[in-house]
């Protein structure tokens, strides 16, 4: 196998405005690939590295769905639990009628499931007035916050349609009640030391500053990045620990929950950290039709949404090379990760880059599509 053709690609992204990376790809629990282009200080002093940490927003998704699966597995959270067994805040919600502009009560509750696939209703919109009121305590904790968004009217009853929003957010704070345990605890003993991920988690400290790879924001027509302030807006307060988009970490640490996930949830040194019948339900659409056809006019023609992100259901559709069940999700810097359990492939892009969409258009397709040639798979 020959990975030359990627690695000249990803050299060419620096003159695109990209100006650091790195790509990591395993394959039946071994890596066969990785490569860092660029420099991961504004100076160009320090060459990009697989040990540089990056803010990698919603990536950290697919590590709260493997959190909250972790106890359905055990039995401690049911996909058709009410959210309101766990958060008393949403046993009653109220929607708001699209045509009238009313408001009124749901008619069904809102479930664990609803969580999971982003049909819960809510929104994105981390400066609403309820958000705001919430974050007015700096030292809020996670539930605290999370608690606000049910004073919130819905966009639409839950379970009907896909809208993307700070539903994982929520689904953290049902992690947190279901194990008795702090969000950023559970995953600490139960997701990142069994797998040995050391330089993962919620709010960075001082001393891993520097380690930070700089951030900055994307302007399409002149392809070119501006740095900017190297802060994550998806940390609320200083004791909220985002599900949703709230995680450091570095590729060489989110490739080993990639890799165990597309291995039958098996690390390579033979840590569980899920078993392979619960790997293959994250693979499987779990979208309405109503839903689906929500989520489709994006740039995933031939996927749909399941238990952690994005899902391959039509590899017609898609053109894409990977095989049906595929899934995993990108995040707001351009960092991508891929599961394929049927072919024991894991890929990880680690970016520091807003707002280009030229990564999600052209450069995570591409890049996916050349791992499988170069597997001959």
């Amino acid at each position: 196998m020959s990975f030359q053709k990627i690695e000249a690609f990803l050299n060419t992204l620096p003159q695109k405005g990209l100006p650091a990376c790195s790509f990591i790809v395993t394959h039946k629990g071994k890596e066969v690939f990785s490569h860092s282009a660029g420099f991961s200080d504004l100076e160009n002093t320090k060459p990009a590295d697989v040990n540089d940490l990056y803010w990698v927003c919603s990536i950290t998704k697919v590590t709260t769905c493997v959190a909250a699966m972790q106890l359905v597995e055990s039995g401690k959270i049911k996909l058709d639990d009410p959210v309101s067994k766990y958060l008393p805040a949403f046993e009653t919600l109220y929607v708001r009628d699209k045509a009238s502009k009313e408001v009124h009560p749901t008619e069904h509750p809102l479930t664990v499931e609803h969580l999971f696939t982003m049909t819960g209703g809510f929104g994105y919109d981390i400066n609403s007035s309820v958000l705001t009121e919430a974050r007015s305590n700096p030292n809020a904790p996670t539930r605290e916050v999370v608690n606000a968004l049910a004073k919130e009217a819905l966009f639409f009853e839950p379970g009907t349609h896909f809208r993307y929003s700070l539903c994982h957010d929520i689904l953290a704070a049902v992690v947190e009640v279901a194990s008795g345990m702090l969000f950023r605890d559970y995953l600490k003993k139960f997701v990142f030391d069994p797998l040995d991920m050391k330089d993962t988690g919620f709010h960075l400290p001082k001393e891993l500053e520097s380690r930070m790879t700089t951030m900055y924001n994307y302007t399409h027509g002149i392809s070119k990045s501006t740095p900017i302030e190297c802060k994550n807006k998806y940390c609320l307060t200083d004791n909220y620990d985002s599900g949703g988009a709230g995680l450091y970490t570095s590729p060489a640490d989110q490739i080993k929950l990639l890799t165990a996930l597309a291995n039958g949830g098996k690390a390579p040194d033979g840590t569980q950290i899920l078993r392979p019948e619960t790997i293959a339900m994250m693979g499987e659409n779990r979208l309405c039709d109503a839903a689906r056809a929500d989520f489709m006019p994006s740039r995933l023609y031939g996927y749909s949404w399941g238990l952690c992100g994005r899902v391959h259901v039509d590899p017609f559709l898609s053109d894409s090379r990977t095989a049906k069940g595929e899934f995993g999700w990108d995040g707001a810097t351009g960092s991508y990760a891929l599961v394929d359990p049927t072919n024991e492939v894991a890929i990880y892009f680690g970016l520091h880059v807003f707002s280009c969409q030229f990564v999600y258009h052209h450069v995570h397709p591409l890049l996916r599509d050349m791992t499988y040639e170069a597997l001959g798979i």
